[in-house]
C-alpha cells in the first residue's frame, strides 16, 4: 500500500519547511510504531505550497498480537474455587472466557493471566486520526489564525491530498476536506489534477512546473548557478545558507545571469554582496575564489516565461535601485570620520544598566589595552588594539550599517581605513565580532584577537553583572557564543593567561572615578554582584561551554577530570585531556584511579588544615610510607618541570609512576592510626598526593571498572 498525505497551502517562510518535514515524518514513525502499523520506506518532501509525506509498503492492517497478560494477584482472584469480582473483570477487561484464566508465577508472587488475541484493525480505518494528528502536532515558529477559524497553522491551509492505495483517506482540518487532488504551480499550471500514487503524483508535478523533491530542487539550483558563473567567466562566491533559502522559496529554479554595470564595484564587495544577497536573494560571483567581485550576478526565479529578457530588465531594475542606495549611504558616510562621531555612541544605549555604547567603547579600549600588556605585546600593539577598541562600535552610527546590519564591523573597517587609519586598526574593528559560530574563524591578527576578547569580555561581565544570565531556554545577549568565543581565540591563538584574570581586567573595565571633586571618593561601579561571587559564576559558566566543546571528541569523564583540577588555564585543558586520555589506557591506570579515589574519599572527611600540613618524615613508621614519600619527590620534580614545560604527557606519565607505592601503602597503612600525629601526618601525605595529581587532574572522577 502507498500513502501520499499532502498539506497544501498559502506559501511559506523558507526557513518552516525543513523543520517542519522532520516533524512530519518523526510523528509519523511513532505512531506507526505504535499503532504496529509497517511499512517499507517513508520519506517527505516540500516547496513553499506544500509539505508531503511519502509512504511505500504500507501494511494492509495492523499487526496481530496475542500476548500474555497479567491482572490480579491470585491469592484475590479466586474464593472457594469460584472466580472473584476481580477475576470476571480482568477477563471482561481482556475479552476472554473467564474459565480461560490461569495463573503464573512471577518476581511479586502468582498472579491471574489471559492468553490475548487481539487482531489487527485495517490500516485505512486508523489512517484519518493518523494524519490529522500530524497536522494538529506540526509547530512553527510563528502561526496564525484565517477566516474566523480556530485551528492554528503556518499560513492558511488551501487543499488536503490524502490517498492510500488510491482511494481518498478522510479527514478534515480548518474547513478543508481531504481529496485525491493536488495543484501544479501557482502561476504556470494552478489547475487541480488527480493523484492515485507516488508515481503519479511526482510526474504530475514535474508536468505541472512543480519540482516537488528538495534535493533535486537544490540539485538544479546549483547546476544553474555553476553554468552561469561559467558563462560569465566568474567562480561562484560560496554561500550554502542561500542556496538552501533559495531551494524552499520556489517550486521550480529557473536562472539568469545580470550584469550590473563595473561602476558600482567601487562600493566594497561586502556591500554589494549584501545589497544582492539580503533584499534580492542573488548570488555573487568573483574574478577567483576569494578574489575581488565581477559586475555580474546570477538570479534564480520561480515562474517560467515567455522572454527571458522581462525577467533581466525588472531584476536589473530593483538591483539598481538598491545598489544606488547603498553608494550613497557610502558617500554620505565618508564625510566624517569614525573619531568625529564616536561622541555621538553616548546616544545609543547600550543596556539600560550599563550605560551608552560610548561607554562600552571607552571600557573595550581600556580593556583591550590591558589585555595587550599583560599577554606581552609591544607597544604598537597595545595602542593598535586600544584604538580598536576606542573605534569599534562607531559603524553602528552609519547609514550603511542602518540599512545593512549584518555590515557591523565590515564597515568599521571600510571608513577606518578611508580615514587613514592603520590597517591593524582597521582590521581589528571587523574582527572583533569573531568568532561567530563554534566553527568559524577566529581573528587572524593579535590585534584584533585582543579587540575581540575585549568585546566579549565587556559583554559576559556586564550582563552577568546585573543578573542578565542565560537560562536553558534563552539567551538574548548570545553569551553563550561570547564565551566559546574566548575560549576559541585563547585556544587557537595560543594565549597564555587565566580567565580569572581576563575577568577581572574586565571588572576593573567598569570601575569609574565619581564625577564630583573628591579625590578620596571610592570608584562606582554599574556591576551589581561581588567581583569573588562574580568571577565564580562567569567561569562555571565558561567551563560549561568549554566541556561541551571537549565532549563531542574525549570521554566525557575524563574532560571532568581535567576541569575539576584547572578550569582557569584554558590554553593547557585540550592538552592535559588529551594526555590523560592516552594515559587512560595504559594497564596501571585504573588501579591508580582506584587509589586516588580513596585519597580523596579519605581526605573528604578532613579539615584543609590536616591535609594541608607538612609532612615530617621522622613520625613515619612503616617502611611504605617512607616509599610513598620518597616516590612522591621524585614524582614531583618531574610533574613540576612537565607543568612548566607544558608537556603534559611526560607529567601524566610521572604520576602513573605512583601507582606501585600507593597500592604498597594502602595495603599496609593504617591512614587512620591510633596515634594522633601518625594520623595526621599520613594524611598530610595524602594532602601533598592529591595536590600532585590536581596539577593535572582529579583523576578520582574518572569512571573505572
Amino acid at each position: 500500500m502507498q500513502l501520499i498525505f499532502e498539506i497544501g497551502c498559502e506559501e511559506l517562510p523558507a526557513s518552516f519547511c525543513q523543520p517542519a518535514l522532520a516533524q512530519i515524518e518523526a510523528t509519523f514513525a511513532a505512531r506507526a510504531d505504535e499503532l504496529r502499523l509497517g511499512y517499507e520506506s517513508l520519506r517527505t518532501v516540500a516547496t513553499p505550497r506544500r509539505l508531503t509525506l511519502l509512504v511505500e509498503g504500507l501494511a494492509a492492517k495492523q499487526t496481530d498480537i496475542q500476548e500474555e497478560r497479567t491482572g490480579p494477584p491470585a491469592k484475590v482472584a479466586f474464593k472457594d474455587g469460584e472466580p472473584t469480582k476481580a477475576a470476571l473483570g480482568f477477563a471482561r477487561g481482556q475479552g476472554v472466557d473467564p474459565a480461560d484464566l490461569y495463573t503464573v508465577e512471577t518476581d511479586k508472587g502468582e498472579y491471574l493471566a489471559a492468553n490475548v488475541f487481539e487482531a489487527g484493525q485495517p490500516t485505512a480505518e486508523l489512517l484519518p486520526e493518523l494524519l490529522r494528528e500530524i497536522i494538529q502536532k506540526l509547530n512553527f515558529p510563528k502561526s496564525m489564525r484565517w477566516a474566523e477559524r480556530r485551528e492554528r497553522f503556518a499560513r492558511p491551509v488551501r487543499w488536503i491530498l490524502a490517498v492510500a492505495d488510491g482511494e481518498v483517506v478522510p479527514l478534515s482540518f480548518a474547513g478543508v476536506d481531504s481529496s485525491n487532488l493536488t495543484r501544479g504551480h501557482r502561476f504556470a499550471a494552478p489547475d487541480a489534477f488527480e493523484v492515485k500514487d507516488i508515481a503519479g503524483y511526482i510526474d504530475g508535478l514535474n508536468a505541472a512546473h512543480v519540482v516537488v523533491d528538495p534535493a533535486e530542487r537544490r540539485a538544479t539550483i546549483e547546476r544553474l548557478l555553476q553554468e552561469m558563473a561559467d558563462a560569465a567567466g566568474g567562480v561562484l562566491v560560496k554561500d550554502p545558507d542561500l542556496v538552501d533559502e533559495v531551494t524552499f522559496l520556489l517550486e521550480k529554479p529557473h536562472g539568469i545571469a545580470i550584469n550590473f554595470g563595473d561602476a558600482y564595484l567601487e562600493l566594497p564587495d561586502e556591500v554589494l554582496i549584501s545589497s544582492m544577497r539580503s533584499h534580492q536573494r542573488y548570488f555573487s560571483l568573483a574574478t577567483e575564489e576569494g578574489g575581488p567581485l565581477i559586475s555580474t550576478c546570477c538570479v534564480i526565479y520561480n515562474t517560467p516565461v515567455v522572454d527571458p529578457k522581462e525577467v533581466y530588465d525588472g531584476n536589473l531594475r530593483v538591483l539598481r535601485a538598491r545598489l544606488d542606495d547603498a553608494r550613497f549611504f557610502w558617500d554620505k558616510d565618508l564625510k566624517s570620520t569614525l573619531e568625529a562621531r564616536l561622541e555621538k555612541l553616548d546616544d545609543v544605549v547600550w543596556l539600560q544598566k550599563l550605560g551608552s555604547m560610548y561607554d562600552r567603547s571607552m571600557r573595550m579600549a581600556a580593556l583591550a589595552g590591558d589585555i595587550s600588556w599583560a599577554l606581552g605585546f609591544d607597544e604598537d600593539v597595545e595602542r593598535c588594539a586600544e584604538v580598536g577598541g576606542l573605534l569599534s562600535k562607531v559603524d553602528l552610527l552609519t547609514d550603511m550599517v542602518g540599512e545593512f546590519p549584518d555590515l557591523q564591523g565590515v564597515m568599521g573597517r571600510e571608513y577606518a581605513l578611508a580615514d587613514g587609519e592603520e590597517p591593524a586598526i582597521a582590521q581589528a574593528i571587523h574582527e572583533q565580532y569573531m568568532p561567530g559560530g563554534a566553527d568559524d574563524d577566529v581573528p587572524s591578527s593579535d590585534v584584533g584577537a585582543i579587540v575581540a576578547l575585549a568585546e566579549k569580555l565587556d559583554a559576559l561581565v556586564g550582563c552577568f553583572g546585573i543578573g542578565l544570565i542565560p537560562t536553558s531556554t534563552s539567551d538574548p545577549y548570545a553569551l553563550r557564543r561570547a564565551a566559546l568565543g574566548v575560549i576559541r581565540i585563547l585556544q587557537e591563538r595560543e594565549y597564555s593567561i587565566s580567565l580569572s584574570e581576563l575577568f577581572e581586567m574586565a571588572i576593573s573595565a567598569y570601575e569609574v572615578v565619581p564625577d564630583d571633586d573628591d579625590e578620596t571618593a571610592l570608584m562606582e561601579t554599574p556591576l551589581e554582584t561581588e567581583t569573588d561571587e562574580l568571577i565564580e559564576q562567569l567561569l562555571d559558566f565558561a567551563s560549561t561551554r568549554l566541556k561541551y566543546q571537549l565532549s563531542g571528541d574525549f570521554p566525557t569523564d575524563v574532560v571532568d577530570a581535567v576541569l575539576a583540577a584547572n578550569r582557569d588555564d584554558v590554553l593547557s585543558v585540550r592538552e592535559r585531556v588529551e594526555a590523560l586520555a592516552a594515559l587512560r589506557t595504559e594497564p596501571d591506570f585504573e588501579p591508580l584511579a582506584a587509589g586516588f579515589k580513596r585519597v580523596v574519599n579519605i581526605l573528604k572527611k578532613q579539615t584543609e588544615e590536616n591535609a594541608a600540613a607538612p609532612v615530617d618524615e621522622a613520625l613515619f613508621a612503616e617502611p611504605q610510607e617512607s616509599a610513598l614519600y620518597a616516590a612522591y619527590l621524585g614524582a614531583q620534580k618531574e610533574v613540576e618541570a612537565a607543568v612548566e614545560a607544558h608537556d603534559w604527557p611526560k607529567a601524566c606519565q610521572a604520576l602513573i609512576s605512583l601507582k606501585s607505592p600507593v597500592d604498597d601503602f594502602f595495603d599496609n597503612v593504617m591512614v587512620m592510626a591510633e596515634d594522633a600525629a601518625q594520623r595526621d601526618n599520613r594524611i598530610a601525605l595524602l594532602g601533598e598526593l592529591r595536590s600532585l595529581f590536581m596539577r593535572v587532574a582529579d583523576i578520582s572522577k574518572i569512571q573505572v571498572g
